[in-house]
């Protein structure tokens, strides 16, 4: 059917005029609505042809409110907050010269690769490109590409004292026990709508990315890395990468 309300949201999200709060509406939506995940798909595809069309490094600043929303801090446990970023280093699969490395099995692989993009806002300038240093409070957010048509994905860091912080899925509530996000099964750029604002006790991070068919859950992903902290995550089938980054005060 083509007469879901939340289209009108799927075109402002293109326009750059929806508000932060139909924004999130939008994101939690789309994934369950074949007419509006069809729209989506139909923007995505005609953004690329036409040259006056946002980057989607603005759609995600616009429609996650960057510029108006103040920060809230965030415990370990991963307390989202609605901002966002510009545009962000990547996470390959593949071996390259560029400081990334390559987790996991990742030999049944499609031809394109699963990337993880990072989105780093630092107080008082515009956003910036995650590089090699990140700044402890500063705010990350990430979009991904799923070129191994995984269904789920899971993202945080590890310090140098194996502390876990969370990115995605968010973790608030100790009492909670929180799965690996569903994700888009096509290659294009999806930007996740929530960027989390952690205060870091190291002065070295690893973010890693697992992309996996199964709803693992965060402790199960926290007992794995404690019992495998210098290696990739024994799960068949799951594609893992892993970037890191000098964290200072």
């Amino acid at each position: 059917m083509n007469d879901c309300t939340m289209r009108v949201q799927v075109d402002r999200h293109f326009a750059g005029t929806i508000s932060p709060e139909a924004e999130r509406s939008m994101r939690e939506h789309v994934p369950a609505c074949d007419s509006c995940r069809d729209l989506y798909r139909r923007h995505l595809l005609l953004g690329r042809l036409d040259p006056k069309a946002l980057s989607p490094d603005e759609r995600i600043a616009r429609g996650l409110g960057l510029r108006t929303r103040p920060k809230v801090v965030a415990m370990r446990l991963g307390v989202v907050t609605a901002a966002a970023a510009a545009a962000a280093l990547l996470l390959r699969v593949h071996p390259a010269a560029d400081g990334f490395s390559s987790r996991g099995n990742i030999g049944a692989l499609s031809p394109r690769a699963c990337r993880v993009f990072v989105y780093d806002v630092h107080s008082g300038s515009p956003p910036a490109p995650a590089g090699s240093v990140l700044q402890n409070g500063d705010e990350l957010a990430f979009a991904y590409e799923n070129g191994a048509a995984k269904r789920r994905l899971a993202v945080f860091g590890v310090d140098e004292h194996a502390h876990v912080y969370w990115f995605h899925p968010a973790w608030t509530r100790e009492a909670d026990d929180p799965v690996a996000i569903p994700i888009e099964l096509d290659d294009k750029r999806h930007e996740l709508p929530e960027a989390v604002l952690q205060r870091f006790d190291g002065e070295r991070l690893e973010i890693r990315s697992v992309f996996v068919d199964e709803p693992i859950s965060v402790r199960q992903i926290e007992a794995l890395v404690r019992r495998n902290p210098q290696g990739a995550l024994p799960l068949p089938g799951a594609v893992e990468t892993s970037l890191t980054l000098a964290v200072t005060p």
